[in-house]
């Protein structure tokens, strides 16, 4: 079985570090072999460090980064959907059985592939909670978060991303990130048109919470993981 982890990567060097880092730390099951693939986008100071393939596609449109929060726009959002489609390109071109596309600000648990390829499903994803959000809900924008998905366990939902394993039947039914034109003011973020191809071609879509990702989409949030690390060597 082959697996390619890939993202877009518009990121920090020291948070793209932690990341990789949890990449390196991954348990493969027997059998799978994993790659890696990156579509760097206005970082090139990342560079250097990446283990793995990766293409240059650089968008230069504005990103707002602040102590306490990030800023997308809708130019930052429609230029997602040109790019995730490149990591399911490579994914289909490299003959990959499953594309796990993780989100460059998170920092995986040990055993996420292990428990994304055993829930044996063609889309599932691994949930975590930011500030009362998640990465999963049932309808719309937003909307039907349910706070139960917190306990262990697998939960069928309308919508996902993020940190979300995708096999390659999905992919060869031609679902992919590109923008629905009709929808395309009602509903931002190229994870929902995903999802909306995804469902109009008959996939369920799944999310499990048995070892949730830490979410360091801040400088705040990234030295209060890095402050647990040192509490935890000590």
């Amino acid at each position: 079985m082959k697996v390619l982890i890939a993202a877009p990567l518009r990121q920090e060097l020291h948070i793209f570090r932690e990341y990789q880092r949890s990449l390196d730390e991954l348990r493969i099951p027997p059998g799978v072999t994993v790659d890696r693939f990156f579509v760097v986008n206005d970082c090139p100071e990342v560079i250097p460090e990446i283990r793995g393939k990766y293409v240059v596609a650089n968008t230069k449109d504005a990103y707002l980064r602040r102590e306490n929060d990030h800023y997308w726009t809708r130019e930052n959002l429609n230029k997602m959907h040109y790019l995730r489609n490149l990591t399911c390109r490579q994914a289909l071109a490299g003959g990959y059985d499953y594309l796990v596309s993780v989100d460059t600000d998170l920092v995986l648990q040990p055993e996420t592939l292990e428990v994304l390829l055993a829930a044996e499903k063609n889309i599932v994803s691994e949930l975590f909670f930011t500030n009362g959000w998640c990465n999963a809900w049932m309808t719309d924008q937003s909307s039907g978060m349910n706070p139960e998905w917190i306990k262990p366990g697998l939960y069928q939902v309308g919508m996902t991303g993020a940190c979300i394993l995708i096999s390659r039947q999905v992919l060869e039914a031609g679902v992919d990130y590109t923008a629905i034109p009709c929808i395309d003011k009602a509903l931002w973020g190229e994870d929902r048109h995903f999802c909306i191809r995804a469902a109009c071609h008959g996939f369920g879509i799944w999310t499990d919470s048995h070892c949730p990702p830490e979410h360091l989409y801040t400088e705040k949030a990234y030295r209060k993981f890095m402050a647990r690390r040192a509490e935890d060597a000590e």
